[in-house]
């Protein structure tokens, strides 16, 4: 934070504590509380939905008025080392004004963007606030915690926080957000189809915008690969950035087998509650017959065209089209369904589903899909492309 004195104050907050103002300016505004308890609005200045950051000033304080008293700490200028003690501040569920001590254990390893782990807890009313040293420098910026573990905790690194706040003084104040919004998520989006596409960039020297704060490329792998599936090859991802698991269903009183491998690719951003962008997954099912009669097989998981690859995010995209027709891969036949609907708010985003179905054996059926949120249309289809050209 800086505080303008009768100018006004600039606040660090998370986007996503802001999101809805941002994409709904028209049904909310900002107001914020000093600890004299007098209620100041703001605006929005700058945001990035990549690490989770914005801006807001309030507004200048009248000169008949006291100015709301702000805590204002000092960015700390060089990295912190790992092990050090850091506190973090916040107001969680609004109890309190708390201070939650911890360590910093060094980058998260699993993340396509950089993030502090911090061994310390945050809760809900903390997003957004300071975690500071020991000298009462900000380190990192509070984000999210891990509700399956304890003390699993993350933070915004300072410098990204830096580098918005300088952005957000030299900008100027704007009434409408969504285009910024729709370009960052483009950006995002075409970043994560260069790492699972890396042999194709490279093979037409195409250039990729890295967005800042990128992890290291040994700690963010990801990209596509083969693994077998009860005996048969299927696509799947690899990388530091995915992860991948695989169930079995047999036994005497099962008339059939039944064997599943799913796959996700953890790089999915914040855009609103009811809108996350960006992230990949892929299933495969694979049915083998015993005993059941040709109908009872041929009946088992039967859905629809595209069906249930649309669960999540319904008003904020448009119906889906679908289109679907016969393809030979190398060993078998499969009826292959893609079905696209658009973002409303964002131009350019889409969400692609794929679903491959083998038709070509009445003992044995493999179905195979891919699910794509928030890709442009030409990124979606190399994406598809890629992993239809690994079924067998």
């Amino acid at each position: 934070m800086r505080d303008d004195g009768a100018q006004g104050a600039w606040v660090l907050t998370n986007y996503h504590v802001v999101s809805a103002l941002a994409i709904h300016p028209e049904k909310y505004r900002i107001e914020l509380r000093g600890t004299n308890e007098r209620k100041v609005r703001a605006q929005l200045m700058a945001v990035d939905v990549i690490h989770d950051l914005a801006v807001l000033r309030t507004e200048a304080t009248p000169a008949e008025a006291t100015p709301a008293p702000w805590n204002v700490f000092a960015l700390r200028d060089t990295a912190i080392v790992q092990g050090s003690k850091v506190f973090a501040m916040g107001n969680p569920l609004e109890l309190g004004f708390v201070i939650s001590e911890g360590i910093y254990n060094g980058p998260v390893e699993s993340r396509i963007y950089e993030q502090m782990l911090f061994s310390g807890s945050l809760n809900s009313g903390m997003s957004g606030g300071p975690a500071i040293d020991e000298a009462g420098r900000v380190v990192g910026v509070n984000v999210a915690t891990r509700r399956d573990g304890e003390q699993l905790s993350f933070l915004v690194p300072v410098r990204y926080a830096r580098e918005l706040l300088e952005r957000a003084w030299t900008g100027k104040p704007r009434k409408e957000w969504r285009t910024e919004i729709g370009r960052q998520l483009l950006i995002h989006q075409d970043f994560v189809s260069s790492k699972l596409l890396a042999d194709e960039k490279r093979a037409s020297a195409q250039p990729t915008a890295v967005p800042a704060g990128a992890a290291a490329p040994e700690r963010a792998r990801a990209g596509f690969a083969s693994q077998t599936l009860a005996g048969r090859p299927v696509p799947t991802l690899d990388g530091s950035l995915t992860r991948c698991w695989a169930r079995g269903l047999e036994g005497e009183k099962l008339r059939y087998q039944r064997d599943t491998l799913d796959c996700d690719l953890r790089a999915d951003l914040f855009v609103s509650d009811r809108l996350f962008t960006g992230s990949l997954s892929l299933q495969h099912t694979l049915l083998r017959n015993d005993t059941l009669a040709l109908p009872q097989f041929l009946n088992l998981g039967q859905g629809g065209l595209g069906s249930g690859a649309f669960r999540f995010g319904r008003g904020e995209l448009t119906p889906a089209e679908c289109r679907d027709n016969y393809v030979s891969a190398a060993k078998h036949v499969y009826r292959v369904a893609v079905c696209v609907r658009a973002y409303r708010k964002f131009e350019g985003l889409y969400d692609y589903t794929v679903q491959a179905t083998q038709v070509d054996n009445a003992r044995e059926r493999q179905s195979s899909n891919l699910r794509l949120q928030g890709f442009s249309f030409e990124n979606a289809q190399r994406l598809a492309r890629q992993f239809l050209e690994r079924l067998q």
